[in-house]
């Protein structure tokens, strides 16, 4: 007997539009270009890097934006998901996002051990780093979706956690409580986006590119839902 089909998850790495405002002074475009191409994935749901608090805030907004009222700003969730939810009439956005305090240990405070303590270390993050610059193309927004969204990035990035991870001494496990902060985070993102996912949902996550690898993880080992890659739907 055939199983049921899984419900569809599509998650898309993707900038802070408020990081690097020229992607909407001079390149919409492209923006376009991208929501044209995530209508082919038919989404049932847009799921956003928002957290529950300002949920109504954000409905607030998306409604002022399906009646004309509102001018996009310099953010991605207004430039790309309010658009194409608004395509599909949906009735409202997801806000999936959780909010974590990061700052016990900063992850400055992590870095900066290993440099007083463990130079080799640092020294080794480094180079990763530098690893990940030279693998960037940031000529155009469509471009940084696509570094941002390859599996090669995507692993070279948890090599940089995982080196984290020795950052300090049996005492001092500092590395290992920011990446606490850090999984705790994406495991509540997880955990929100399939609490809104039906049977017969296809789920848009729009999410900083930082969050894909683990957040596909956790949901591929649920094994409760199929994972379409994000590649297929950024525009060539």
């Amino acid at each position: 007997m055939n199983s049921l089909p899984k419900p569809q998850i599509l998650i898309l790495g993707i900038s802070h539009f408020a990081m690097d405002p020229d992607i909407v002074n001079h390149q919409k475009d492209n923006i376009s270009a991208v929501v044209e191409a995530l209508k082919e994935f038919q989404p049932t749901k847009v799921a956003v890097e928002k957290p529950f608090l300002i949920e109504e805030e954000l409905q607030r907004k998306y409604h002022e934006y399906c009646s004309g009222q509102l001018i996009p700003a310099y953010d991605e969730v207004e430039q790309i998901a309010f658009p194409l939810a608004h395509h599909f009439e949906h009735s409202a956005l997801f806000p999936v996002d959780e909010i974590v305090d990061m700052s016990n240990p900063a992850l400055n405070q992590v870095f900066e051990w290993a440099k007083e303590h463990q130079p080799r270390l640092f020294q080794d993050i480094l180079l990763v780093q530098q690893r990940l610059k030279e693998m960037e193309d940031d000529q155009t927004f469509l471009s940084t979706l696509k570094t941002i969204n390859d599996p090669s990035y995507l692993k070279e990035l948890q090599r940089v956690y995982m080196k984290l991870t020795r950052v300090g001494d049996r005492q001092h496990q500092v590395g290992v409580k920011w990446i606490k902060q850090w999984h705790e985070r994406d495991l509540a993102i997880a955990a929100n986006i399939a609490r809104i996912t039906e049977p017969e949902d296809r789920v848009l996550v729009l999410i900083g590119g930082d969050h894909v690898h683990l957040l596909s993880q956790f949901l591929k080992e649920s094994q409760d839902f199929e994972l379409i890659p994000s590649l297929k739907f950024i525009p060539q």
